[in-house]
């Protein structure tokens, strides 16, 4: 692969699934190239599907499950990261949690990365900033007069970092850095096929320091025909059907159970061939049960399509107001206010 003689940085911020390369994954990967004197300039991100029906801390990062859903897995974009990071310096905050992970997606895509030149700005506020007491990005972004926008997210931590790095070089001179710059330039990346169908990249976008959710894929049921196609379900849910939920969030999965129940219908723990919908956060997340629907043809939705088919269906009799055998009325009122936050 050839590289320009001064190519410059590549700021490069991950989301995870969590905190361990070996068994967590990406969920969004963002890259901002910087130049030798420390202006920002071209960006490139996408959302990345973890093959795995779970994102991790959506509280902390802000991408659900349904984000991912149709977001390109880290294999398909792994040629267009190496585009976006080869003959540069790789800098990072917290450069020993993003590359190892970098590195661990990349083993599992097939491509051996190289040992790249590295620059980690925390590591560097210490020169920079040496008084600071938390080292955080948002801490270093406050103490460099930088604007934190977007915090957590792949495209706005990196822009922030890119900034960051700008301060740095500015301040050393862009030459403090010219040892990394050129062994950058002479350290070969191996050449990775382009895939037969290019990707469509998700995106997130930061609109006036706030993370937009990039478009979601359209929700639909699915058919389980061998063809795996898109159909829609064959019929309006009614009283007595049979239904399984798996994945989600676990809060939002057992209000919606409770809704389901409150309706008539029969919420089970396994697909059978009584069962008439299979519901999961990821209709293609290839699970246990996904597979068995997909066996025995029944149709699978999202969550967010069962909400709305469950709210089409009459209220057959509260929950709340059926007495079992020893009364708890503390939790009849939980029950009762789960539901009234529900609706």
């Amino acid at each position: 692969m050839d590289f320009p003689a001064t190519a410059g940085y590549a700021v490069l911020d991950l989301e995870t699934t969590g905190f361990s390369p070996r068994t967590e994954r990406i969920v969004e990967v963002a890259v901002v190239h910087v130049s030798p004197d420390g202006a920002a300039g071209a960006e490139w991100s996408t959302l990345v599907h973890p093959d795995r029906s779970t994102v991790g801390a959506t509280h902390v990062h802000g991408i659900r499950p349904a984000d991912v859903r149709g977001a390109p897995r880290f294999a398909d974009v792994a040629g267009a990261v190496v585009e976006q990071l080869a003959g540069r310096v790789l800098v990072a905050h917290n450069a020993s949690f993003d590359v190892p992970f970098l590195r661990a997606e990349m083993e599992r895509a097939g491509v051996a990365m190289p040992e790249v030149a590295e620059l980690c700005t925390l590591r560097e506020s210490r020169l920079h900033l040496p008084d600071l007491l938390k080292r955080k990005l948002a801490d270093c972004c406050a103490a460099a007069g930088v604007r934190l926008s977007g915090a957590h997210s792949a495209l706005g931590d990196a822009r922030a970092t890119a900034e960051l790095l700008g301060c740095y070089i500015r301040t050393g001179g862009p030459g403090a850095h010219a040892a990394l710059l050129h062994r950058a330039t002479t350290t070969p990346w191996p050449h990775v096929p382009a895939p037969r169908r290019a990707p469509e990249l998700r995106q997130r976008r930061v609109v006036d320091g706030r993370v937009v959710a990039a478009p979601r894929a359209p929700v639909s049921t699915v058919g389980a025909g061998p063809a795996g196609s898109v159909e829609p379900l064959a019929r309006p849910l009614r009283a007595g059907d049979a239904v399984v939920f798996t994945g989600g969030d676990p809060d939002v999965r057992s209000l919606l159970e409770l809704r389901a129940r409150e309706r008539g219908l029969r919420v089970t723990s396994a697909v059978s061939g009584r069962t008439v919908l299979l519901v999961t956060d990821d209709p293609r997340s290839g699970t246990t049960k996904a597979r068995r629907a997909q066996q025995l043809g029944t149709p699978v939705v999202d969550l967010e399509t069962a909400a709305a088919l469950v709210e089409a269906l009459p209220v057959v009799e509260p929950l709340s107001l059926v007495a079992p055998a020893v009364v708890d009325l503390r939790a009849v009122e939980e029950r009762a206010a789960q539901l009234r936050a529900w609706r």
